[in-house]
């Protein structure tokens, strides 16, 4: 039988018998003092501890030998009443231990080294813990009616004989030859990293019987017995009684292990590309991973892996941000992809890597820019595909090389929304309206007849990525306004290249910017369609005489609210030819619908003119006002200036008669209509006087089919661009008040920084500066919806009786508050 075997026997019978220790003989010493009592004790006990911690019994272990050593103690404990000399004996039994580590184990451990030295201490170790559970129950009758009656007094730094002997093993056991061990276990580990064969089972023993060292202190420090309880409570918290491994061991080990991976960083980046080196620390990750359950215990793993990440990637991060920023502006797919795996283990090494993004997509969108700024200028399609080639040449490296990870996808639409709305283009015009403009006017192109028609899917795919694009355009409402004003003049001209591609771009507006944005749009595609239905009714009647006409006459109904449509004050006479089918149409809406105006806006009116007096038979597209004029030229060839401009409209402004004018232009540009020579450049400073004869010229050639008269000009060109504008402005204004005063209605008294912070969100489709905030605040004090606070002039108060009986003037209509 073992000597480890033997030594077990003496716990399983002390609790048997401590039932029974009132079978034993009580000796009373009254003559004898404590001090001499206690000292012949001691030197009983002596020999039998020193046997015991030496496992050399002396022959055969048995009852009696046992119980000659309990009975010692026990009538020790019983004959002496003065708890000082119980305190002494304590106090002997804690020395004895300590000096034993001291003579017999620290002498011994000094001289090993490597595995014999941890393969010695592990066998120490399980004696000592054997030899501690004997001496426990040995004293077991000091514990009960000395130790717990202390510790039941609120004593400190008392514990029952079982402790005292686990804590003079850490500290002359474990802590004596720390550094030794820590040697050992860390060449043991190296050795394993610098990829030489070793044995995992000596480390992993030690660290086990370094966890089990804890857990028995905690245990038995609150009352537990030292049996086989370890692996009871191992089971129940894997994580329990760690704090000697992890002073004794762990800690000392991660330090360890910093200077070791210190020193390969340095090796591997001053001799190796930054590639090889992410490679080698990915692989170098997961080694330590595993090797971390092959030799420690499970808590280190965590903090292994923190301590090789905190050394390999946040230590060098200034190498890595620099090769980092390299794979971006070479937009290297797989090496960012590798870089991101790498650096995303450290959180807040991150936020470098979002701002470069973020930097780099800004950088790539101003550079595409700024290529050929005047062209873009004028042509919004070069400069919406510019935007979009830098959206499709960026978006994989968010896709791919990050995986689509949120905060990089923020950082691509932070860095995507600056220089969509700040570039070359915009710049000069000081505002980012113009980025809208041009994005609304693109998709008129689009969407036009004659447009390069593309398949449904590529089409499908430019909206995905128009979308992407539009979401960035702070001046969503500038965008609304001219995509209208687009959309209008397609659906009026019939224009549009096909419906299904029209009402899917209003879908997928109405996905990003919600219903109400689309609203108006909706409208107008309604009112083609009953504008289609009333013609049909229309021409049903033959009441009205429609067979008596001799051409097509077709008109279009459309809400005044819903439509960017503006009737002009030129006002326009209508030709003979057209003054009846005017008439009928409005009696009939008239008598149709109740309730409702017609008003005619003739300057979005377009005519067919087919001619019978030239050698070619020629088809002309023209405005309702030139055709006004060509009309004319039925009776003669050659009418004057004035007579033209009162037939037209027999009371012109200023501006009208400019206007006028530059329309007349446009039919002596193409010689249609000449006022001297057809050869010569005319333009609306050679129209001078009322007399000025005007003739049509009969020898007129041209080579298209139809021929279009009707060309924007200048005036109205800047006349409907003013009107957006203003559209635009007075929307903005009405938005911002409804905002502020949304906010006042809900919170009643508010400061003013904060009104306008709260003011600013509840404005999605444009962002104004504080100012416009500010100007529309003090409009609102006027009008008497809110006040200043008497005291203290930063802070607002609604007023709510006012604020209830008067309405204001929102961008959708008109709310009440």
């Amino acid at each position: 039988m073992s000597a480890a075997a033997v030594a077990v026997q003496p716990v399983r019978v002390q609790y048997a018998w401590t039932h029974r220790m009132g079978a034993f003989q009580t000796m009373t010493l009254e003559e004898e003092t404590w001090e001499t009592l206690e000292e012949e004790t001691w030197e009983k006990l002596a020999p039998d501890f020193r046997d015991v911690f030496r496992l050399t019994f002396p022959g055969s272990f048995t009852k009696s030998w046992y119980m000659k050593s309990y009975s010692t103690v026990y009538e020790f404990c019983v004959g002496v009443k003065d708890p000082g000399a119980r305190a002494k004996l304590y106090g002997r039994i804690a020395q004895f231990v300590r000096q034993h580590l001291t003579e017999v184990f620290q002498a011994d451990m000094q001289s090993r080294r490597g595995n014999d030295l941890l393969t010695q201490y592990c066998r120490k170790w399980e004696k000592f813990n054997v030899s501690a559970e004997v001496v426990h129950g040995i004293c077991n009758y000091l514990n009960r009616h000395f130790v717990w009656r202390k510790i039941e007094d609120g004593e400190q730094d008392i514990y029952p004989i079982y402790v005292v002997c686990l804590k003079e093993w850490r500290d002359g056991g474990v802590a004596a030859v720390q550094d030794q061990v820590l040697r050992a276990v860390a060449d043991v580990i190296n050795a394993d990293r610098d990829g030489y064969p070793t044995s995992s089972l000596t480390v992993h023993t030690v660290v086990g019987y370094l966890v089990d060292l804890g857990l028995s202190l905690n245990f038995s420090a609150q009352g537990g017995t030292p049996s086989s309880h370890s692996a009871k409570k191992k089971e129940e918290n894997p994580n329990q009684g760690l704090q000697v491994y992890q002073k004794y061991l762990e800690a000392p080990f991660l330090a360890d292990t910093c200077v070791y991976y210190d020193n390969e960083s340095r090796d591997l980046l001053a001799n190796d590309s930054v590639a090889n080196y992410v490679a080698k620390v990915q692989s170098r990750l997961k080694e330590e991973e595993d090797r971390c359950m092959k030799y420690l215990h499970a808590s280190t793993c965590n903090k292994l892996i923190k301590t090789v990440e905190d050394v390999m990637i946040t230590q060098q991060m200034v190498r890595l941000r620099a090769e980092f920023m390299i794979y971006l502006a070479g937009e290297k797919v797989e090496d960012l992809k590798a870089m991101y795996a790498l650096i995303s283990r450290v959180p807040q090494c991150m936020d470098e890597l979002y701002n470069a993004v973020q930097t780099h997509i800004r950088q790539k969108g101003l550079v595409a820019l700024a290529k050929n700024p005047m062209a873009m200028r004028e042509d919004p399609q070069l400069y919406v595909e510019a935007i979009l080639e830098v959206y499709d040449q960026c978006d994989p490296l968010i896709t791919k090389s990050f995986r689509g990870e949120k905060e990089f996808r923020t950082a691509f639409d932070k860095g995507f929304h600056e220089f969509v709305n700040d570039n070359a283009i915009t710049q000069p015009a000081r505002t980012s309206k113009k980025s809208s403009e041009h994005f609304a006017r693109y998709w008129d192109a689009m969407l036009k007849k004659g447009a390069k028609r593309l398949p449904e899917l590529d089409l499908e795919n430019t909206f995905t990525r128009f979308m992407t694009a539009f979401k960035h355009i702070e001046d969503k409402d500038v965008f609304q306004c001219y995509y209208q004003q687009c959309l209008c003049q397609r659906l009026i001209s019939n224009l549009s290249g096909s419906n299904d591609a029209e009402a899917s771009m209003i879908t997928k507006l109405k996905a990003v910017a919600g219903w109400e944005y689309v609203l108006k749009l909706q409208r107008m595609f309604q009112d083609i369609t009953l504008s289609t239905e009333i013609n049909n009714t229309f021409k049903s009647h033959d009441s009205y005489g429609r067979n008596d006409w001799k051409f097509e006459f077709h008109v279009q109904v459309l809400a005044s609210g819903a439509w960017p449509l503006n009737p002009g004050s030129m006002g326009l006479q209508p030709p003979v030819e057209l003054e009846r089918p005017l008439t009928v149409f409005k009696e009939f809406y008239t008598n149709t619908y109740n309730h409702r105006k017609l008003t005619w806006v003739y300057p979005n009116s377009r005519c067919e003119i087919a001619t019978n007096c030239y050698k070619v038979k020629h088809f002309f597209m023209a405005s309702a006002t030139q055709a006004a004029i060509i009309l004319q030229f039925n009776d003669r060839d050659i009418i004057t200036y004035g007579e033209i401009r009162d037939a037209i409209s027999g009371n012109m402004s200023l501006s009208d008669e400019s206007l006028f004018k530059q329309i007349l232009v446009l039919l002596l540009k193409p010689h249609l209509l000449m006022i001297n020579d057809e050869n010569e450049k005319v333009d609306e400073k050679d129209i001078t006087n009322n007399n000025l004869e005007i003739k049509l010229n009969l020898n007129f050639e041209s080579k298209t089919v139809p021929v279009n008269l009707n060309q924007q000009i200048r005036a109205e060109q800047k006349q409907n661009e003013d009107t957006a504008n203003k559209g635009i402005d007075d929307d903005r204004t009405w938005a911002i008040q409804a905002a502020i005063m949304r906010t006042m209605k809900k919170w009643k008294n508010m400061r003013h920084r904060k009104l306008i912070r709260k003011t600013l969100k509840k404005l999605p489709r444009f962002r104004p500066d504080d100012a416009a905030v500010e100007k529309n605040i003090e409009k609102l004090i006027e009008l008497e919806y809110i006040k200043r606070s008497g005291k203290e002039r930063d802070l607002y108060k609604y007023v709510p009786g006012i604020a209830e009986s008067k309405p204001v003037q929102a961008h959708l209509g008109y709310i009440r508050f």
